[in-house]
């Protein structure tokens, strides 16, 4: 069944959309958008509690709509996305354990190369040195009932097939008897593999201890644990499934950002949002950098990022702080964002021009990408998802194609 039948037969007369229950994994139709730019775009179409994921092509980010109605690849499943070495990743979760590697073929167009599949739905894939060859993985159980082990691998981008696999017991990464652990980040510098995660109540979602950053350090390609380190200086480093925790730089160095938000989940703040630095060819945090980005001009809490190059983040950061005493309805709710753009050297925040406050897309990795000079991402404002295009120069935005969907999930471009 083509995505345009699917999509069609599953309209809802006001929304426009529907959960699509009848459908099968990988059909695409013949008529997608195909120029001198190409590039692939993760949307999901949510209603009540129901989410399908689409991979879409399109050519035009600025104009026009961009819709999985005749264009496109439905997904199994719960979906986020990772990209590296021309390889648009579809990345199964929520007992969805199948990585789809996504390309174009010989017409430009579209196709899934499927078969990967493994045993724990993937934490995060990561580009081991930016050369578009090999990825880190890393997969967690989501409770003790689903596993014991952190399960380490490394994805060969060429043969897209997994090795180097190593079980990294999770009661060595934090005792168990005290909480679960959640990852929240995960780079390569050297022999060394560095890894930022929150402990947290797995059957609650509470957060206990808040009191410091957690940073698990390993040998690389080994995945032998090496050591924790932690840091009262901030509260633990992402959130859950956001994969903002941790970032390198061209010059090796790592920068922990911590938000402790209850608007991304987290049940109390007992230290202020901030970051942290392990500078390169060490393995502590550096103490004599902190950046208290709640206190900084134009500051708050750094909910999603990807790193841009030049020692910068560009990220969605809160505008208006959570609520003291908690609110319960502010829990999960990734709102009050703004784009804005984070300078790790200077310690600065500068807040992108035209750009609205919204509702984030909550736990998932950020759906931005970072193109010739401009960040491209998606913002949703009273039920209708734009791209905006950021200028990273004069940080400024512009408001591009309307995504026909609930949110973009990922972003790449393949030619």
């Amino acid at each position: 069944m083509l995505v345009r039948q699917i999509f069609k037969a599953c309209l809802l007369a006001v929304v426009a959309f529907a959960a699509v229950s009848c459908s099968k994994d990988g059909d695409t139709d013949n008529n997608p958008d195909v120029g001198d730019k190409v590039y692939a775009i993760g949307i999901g179409v949510t209603v009540g509690s129901e989410t399908t994921n689409y991979v879409v092509q399109t050519s035009d980010l600025m104009n026009g709509k961009i819709s999985p109605l005749g264009n496109g690849l439905l997904q199994e499943g719960y979906r986020d996305y990772a990209f590296a070495g021309g390889v648009f990743y579809s990345i199964g979760g929520l007992g969805v354990v199948n990585v789809d590697a996504i390309t174009l073929d010989a017409e430009s167009k579209l196709t899934a190369k499927k078969g990967l599949t493994l045993e724990l739905p993937n934490s995060q894939l990561v580009d081991v040195d930016g050369k578009g060859k090999t990825l880190v993985g890393v997969s967690l159980p989501a409770s003790p009932t689903e596993g014991l082990n952190a399960k380490f691998y490394t994805l060969d981008i060429a043969s897209n097939t997994v090795a180097n696999k190593k079980d990294v017991p999770m009661n060595s990464i934090h005792p168990s008897a005290e909480d679960w652990l959640f990852h929240t980040g995960m780079q390569v510098v050297g022999s060394q593999l560095f890894q930022t995660f929150y402990p947290v109540d797995y059957g609650t979602y509470n957060t206990k201890n808040t009191d410091k950053n957690y940073l698990a350090v390993y040998s690389y390609p080994g995945f032998e644990l090496q050591k924790v380190i932690t840091d009262p200086r901030t509260g633990p480093s992402g959130a859950f499934n956001t994969m903002s925790g941790l970032f390198k730089t061209e010059s090796g160095d790592l920068y922990a950002v911590s938000t402790s938000s209850i608007y991304n989940g987290y049940s109390q703040a007992t230290k202020p949002a901030g970051i942290l630095k392990i500078a390169n060819g060490t393995s502590e945090f550096d103490a004599n950098y902190f950046f208290n980005t709640d206190a900084a001009p134009n500051g708050g809490k750094i909910a999603h990022a990807i790193y841009i190059g030049g020692n910068k983040l560009f990220a969605a950061i809160t505008t208006v702080p959570p609520s003291k005493p908690v609110v319960a309805a502010e829990k999960w709710s990734d709102a009050n964002l703004t784009l804005a753009i984070v300078d790790l050297s200077a310690k600065t925040i500068t807040r992108v021009a035209n750009a609205p406050v919204y509702k984030g897309d909550g736990g998932r990795s950020f759906a931005a990408l970072l193109d010739n000079g401009k960040v491209y991402s998606a913002i949703g404002v009273n039920g209708v998802v734009n791209i905006y295009e950021t200028d990273i120069a004069t940080a400024t935005a512009k408001k591009g194609a309307v995504i026909e969907g609930t949110f973009m999930g990922g972003i790449a471009r393949l030619k």
